[in-house]
């Protein structure tokens, strides 16, 4: 009986290779042909208006995101003109701004800068110090930061005279600049 089995299960097996000989070229032609049909819409779905669109709207959103802004920010100390961009007792230069003042549709500075990319990066590096002034537009935001509530938008002329008795304050004032214009002024508590 064992032998018997066994015949059958060899028989059977063989059977079985027959049979996959005979479709196996079949089975490789449907599937090649499955392969071209796929390989031909690839390229039809990447030449699609959504997908041309995609490269176009991260570009822009990029564009957006990099403006040609930058953040500059110092401490207001009118007394320490002469510490400004001097290193302090750990090494690190201070960034003391010892005039800070609105005049006009300008925002002047003098003293020395942190300079960052972001609003929320740690500081990349030192402005070019000294005297710098910047075109304060219709659209520029004026906050007073610090407390518990979170930023208070004020007037230019509020913050103006804010600038004035912080002058000496080591309050830190904060600008995101957009080519020569000031977009946010911030004064820092």
């Amino acid at each position: 009986m064992k032998k018997i089995s066994l015949l059958l299960a060899i028989v059977f097996c063989f059977s079985l290779v027959g049979c996959g000989k005979d479709t196996a070229p079949a089975a490789l032609e449907s599937t090649d042909s499955v392969e071209t049909n796929q390989s031909t819409e690839i390229p039809e779905d990447t030449a699609s208006e959504d997908f041309a669109e995609t490269p176009d709207s991260v570009d822009n959103e990029e564009a957006e995101e990099d403006d040609g802004s930058y953040w500059l920010s110092g401490y207001l100390k009118s007394s320490e003109k002469d510490k400004s961009g001097e290193p302090d007792e750990y090494g690190v230069i201070q960034p003391i701004i010892y005039v800070a003042k609105i005049d006009g549709d300008s925002l002047i500075i003098e003293g020395t800068t942190n300079f960052r990319n972001e609003e929320s990066q740690d500081p990349v590096g030192m402005g070019p110090g000294d005297y710098a002034e910047f075109i304060i537009t219709d659209e520029t935001v004026f906050q007073m930061v610090g407390g518990e509530y979170g930023p208070e938008t004020v007037t230019k002329e509020e913050f103006a005279g804010y600038l004035e008795s912080c002058a000496d304050s080591g309050i830190l004032l904060d600008l995101k600049i957009t080519g020569e214009k000031v977009t946010i002024a911030k004064i820092r508590s």
